[in-house]
């Protein structure tokens, strides 16, 4: 039976742990295929951009490869060519501030060391 939880943030774990799953997948394809360099997002506090970001560095991360299994039952694997094309074949980066509390940059800026 699926449930419905919050505060995931890491995709293979919300997927895994069998919860209900709105299938944004086909954001990948949008996001890839729309043409720009730069997507901003803007969604309030616990609207799943950092879910959606872990989807994203899932699909195409080359060292997630064991994640195909994850989009086998959404749309994004219908795109059968984009998904030959791209899956698990980009080094990914994912970094996420969601962690930093500070307001001042200052503060919340790595002290740098003299070395």
């Amino acid at each position: 039976m699926k449930k419905i939880e919050l505060g995931y943030s890491d995709f293979k774990e919300f997927i895994n742990s069998k919860n209900y799953f709105v299938d944004k997948t086909m954001l990948i394809y949008d996001l890839f295929t729309q043409g720009t360099y730069i997507s901003l997002m803007l969604r309030p506090k616990r609207f799943g951009k950092t879910l959606n970001l872990s989807m994203i560095e899932h699909f195409f991360d080359i060292q997630k490869l064991d994640s195909a299994k994850l989009f086998a039952d959404y749309k994004i694997s219908d795109k059968t060519d984009f998904c030959t094309e791209h899956k698990n074949k980009y080094p990914v980066i994912n970094i996420s501030l969601k962690s930093v509390k500070e307001m001042d940059w200052e503060k919340c800026r790595p002290v740098q060391s003299k070395y």
